[in-house]
């Protein structure tokens, strides 16, 4: 049975409705990341989405790919991914290792609705990375949707058209809700859910990858109750000097993510 597609209506706004997504942090801080791994390495991004840091890192010359659950996401995308995307579930991905660095980044593992699907993404994740490989994911926190999003209602102007924005929360199953209206069109339902950061740590230990950091997305530095976002980079068997370089290149990302 096929899975309705969450974002069939949203895709061709997509864009526009997030513009001010810095997408060239995140893919400066991939970029950086890509120190790490062999020279000539194959990059996967994980929930790619229209293709907004595949179309960055290809301008750099990366050998980039992407898959994405949303085909309406993948058709929006198409004319700066350059036809290497597939749509694919990040549970069940159709690869057998080659890659080198993977990302899945804008919090979308907070899309995978019970714990036993991110520890089996997760888990795929590391089943296509090769040794050595790097992992650099994010996720939102709790503070994220209080601060952004519970339990609000708002209209943004995007130009040529409007959307309306209804938001919620349970705490107890921490399930955010936002229902996103593009001009009188349907009603378009996102759920995420927040987890503790434990979850994902214990999930990426039990991948049997090694956790390289965890730290707050906008700074680099330790988590703090404020934070909203949280950046994880862990790697599949990593050798002592890949270790030792993390250490001067997480120290370069932390003075240009504070500027």
């Amino acid at each position: 049975m096929t899975r309705p597609d969450a974002f069939d209506v949203l895709a061709r706004y997509y864009d526009v409705i997030m513009e001010h997504v810095d997408y060239d942090h995140w893919a400066a801080v991939t970029a950086t990341l890509g120190e790490l791994p062999p020279p000539g390495f194959r990059h996967l991004d994980i929930a790619c989405g229209t293709g907004s840091l595949i179309a960055r890192l290809r301008a750099q010359g990366w050998r980039s790919v992407g898959v994405d659950l949303s085909f309406a996401m993948l058709r929006t995308g198409r004319a700066h991914t350059e036809g290497r995307v597939a749509a694919a579930d990040m549970s069940a991905l159709p690869f057998r290792g080659g890659f080198h660095l993977i990302t899945c980044l804008f919090d979308s593992l907070n899309f995978l609705l019970e714990e036993d699907a991110v520890r089996s993404a997760i888990s795929g994740f590391a089943d296509v990375l090769e040794p050595g490989g790097i992992l650099y994911f994010d996720i939102v926190t709790e503070r994220m949707v209080t601060d952004h999003f519970a339990d609000r209602s708002w209209t943004e102007s995007n130009g040529r058209f409007e959307t309306a924005w209804t938001s919620s929360y349970d705490k107890t199953t921490g399930i955010a809700d936002s229902i996103i209206r593009v001009n009188t069109g349907p009603e378009c339902l996102v759920r995420e859910r927040v987890y503790p950061g434990r979850v994902f740590q214990d999930a990426v230990k039990g991948a049997g990858l090694t956790l390289l950091a965890a730290v707050d997305a906008d700074t680099w530095r330790a988590p703090r109750r404020r934070t909203t976002r949280i950046d994880f980079v862990a790697a599949k068997r990593p050798k002592k000097d890949q270790v030792r370089r993390f250490d001067e290149i997480r120290e370069r990302i932390r003075r240009f993510s504070l500027r």
